[in-house]
């Protein structure tokens, strides 16, 4: 019996000495960060869909229509570039780790028609999405939020 107490004492020990393993989690790094974003509307006629990458300096936009015909407003693709200022502060702003701990969804997006938007972090091989009502933000990732709709609205459409 003696020896049964002095296991469960040096078990429940034990445990209260290990480490929590998120703390030990190395912090996600920014080094080949891609960044998504992008808008949606579902009743909506044209190009309703707005989806761009950012990956370094260069920045995709890629456009797509609710409508499923291949001759009417068919897949748009465009890119261009953004200045290494522009980067460095939206890699700044992006903080993966903690971007990382955001709830996949926030709000009611697109509900009666409102919009939605998303971010998608990629970073270290993983990816995290968060879709929230179209015009609101992230709490505690408004400078990302900004930054990014100010680039979306600089390239708002493929010519």
């Amino acid at each position: 019996m003696k020896l049964l107490g002095i296991c469960l004492l040096f078990l429940s020990l034990l445990g209260r000495c290990s480490p929590d393993k998120s703390a030990l989690a190395e912090p996600l790094s920014t080094d080949g960060l891609i960044i998504r974003t992008g808008t949606s509307f579902g009743m909506c006629v044209g190009y309703c869909k707005h989806d761009y990458v950012i990956s370094g300096t260069t920045l995709m936009l890629t456009q797509t229509s609710q409508l499923r015909t291949p001759n009417q407003n068919p897949v748009k693709t465009c890119q261009t570039t953004i200045s290494p200022a522009v980067w460095d502060t939206l890699k700044a702003a992006a903080n993966p780790t903690l971007f990382f701990q955001q709830p996949e969804q926030l709000g009611c997006p697109d509900c009666a028609d409102g919009g939605a938007e998303y971010i998608e972090l990629e970073a270290d091989g993983q990816n995290h999405r968060v879709i929230f009502e179209h015009g609101k933000t992230i709490p505690g990732f408004e400078t990302l939020v900004t930054g990014l709709r100010a680039q979306r609205e600089a390239l708002k459409e493929c010519k």
